[in-house]
């Protein structure tokens, strides 16, 4: 059958379900759910049927999928998110960024923002659990563990084991949020309940997919950060925008620049000056998501928040978002 053409992803309720046995309409409302995607059945295949049951707690759009037909299915760039797939029951073959994965219900495959996506063959039958998870949380989540800045995008293995450890944890907390899916009135819906499975699953995440801060995510803690790194800290989140010099932070915390500059090597893993960069990264970031674009120029907002030099902005943010900013500027119309 002919794959349908991309399309814009719409705006969802917070609950949607579907059932249908044409293709063209099930790529339309697989595009509504999650991304711009073709979807073509695989040629051996006598029946279709999709049925999707996807719910959104926070963040996360938990969706519990099925095809009755062998399919395959290309998606551009996430962009904007990760995307988490655990086999309930059959088995994934997909390919991103050169990675050859095939999911099963004892391996989970992941999705970066970066790298066009081919699922080669979703098997017929196979109930997968499609977690789309919003980029900016799951990358705030690793920021609040670590407690300082992080280097944007995460870099996640392409696959995690369920069989045991964190990752059993994981599918487990996954499942229970899928069977809130059909509830009346779901409780992982309420803040109360949901906020905390949310930020579990995307702890659980970070804890059992390997990547370059895994390993100091789970070692434990360091000791308490000393004052002088606290003071200059304090003063850079109160004033970001101030044009501080290393020997203006020197004079805050009562050190010499190298006696600064090596505890916050030792405590922060940045440069004084780098993490000032990133905070200030940061909050152009939210000003820009949240601005109107027709009253507001990337230039104001980078000037704003102390980049005197547009261009160099523009990298630093890119390579932190993967995006550059006029386009988070125009995605928040």
């Amino acid at each position: 059958m002919k794959p349908s053409v991309l399309s814009a992803v719409p705006e969802l309720p917070w609950r949607f379900s579907t059932r249908t046995p044409d293709v063209d309409q099930a790529s339309e409302q697989g595009a509504q759910t999650y991304y711009p995607l073709r979807m073509t059945v695989l040629s051996g295949s006598e029946r279709f049927l999709m049925s999707i049951d996807a719910m959104q707690i926070g963040p996360i759009l938990m969706g519990n999928c099925r095809f009755d037909a062998d399919i395959k299915m290309d998606f551009a760039e996430l962009h904007k998110f990760y995307h988490l797939n655990i086999p309930l029951s059959g088995s994934l073959n997909s390919t991103n960024l050169r990675n050859e994965i095939t999911a099963t219900p004892k391996r989970a495959v992941l999705y970066g923002p970066s790298g066009d996506i081919r699922l080669t063959r979703w098997s017929a039958a196979s109930r997968i659990l499609c977690i789309k998870i919003r980029r900016d949380a799951l990358e705030a989540e690793l920021r609040r563990l670590l407690q300082r800045p992080v280097h944007s995008p995460i870099d996640l293995a392409p696959s995690l084991d369920l069989t045991h450890g964190y990752g059993r944890i994981l599918r487990d907390l996954a499942c229970l949020l899928a069977g809130q899916i059909g509830q009346a009135e779901p409780l992982a819906r309420q803040e109360i309940i949901g906020a905390p499975l949310w930020h579990s699953l995307l702890t659980h995440l970070l804890a059992a997919a390997d990547h370059r801060r895994r390993e100091e995510l789970l070692t434990p803690g360091r000791p308490c950060r000393p004052p002088v790194v606290n003071r200059v800290i304090d003063a850079m989140r109160a004033s970001p925008a101030t044009v501080f010099s290393a020997a203006d932070l020197a004079e805050i915390a009562g050190v010499s620049i190298r006696t600064l500059q090596a505890a916050f090597q030792a405590h922060v893993d940045l440069s004084p000056m780098a993490y000032l960069r990133e905070l200030r990264l940061e909050r152009a970031h939210a000003e820009l998501s949240a601005a109107e674009p027709s009253r507001t120029s990337v230039a104001e907002v980078a000037h704003r928040w102390g980049f005197a030099h547009l261009g160099r902005f523009a990298t630093a943010y890119s390579r932190k978002y993967g995006v550059r900013p006029s386009a988070t500027l125009r995605a928040s119309r």
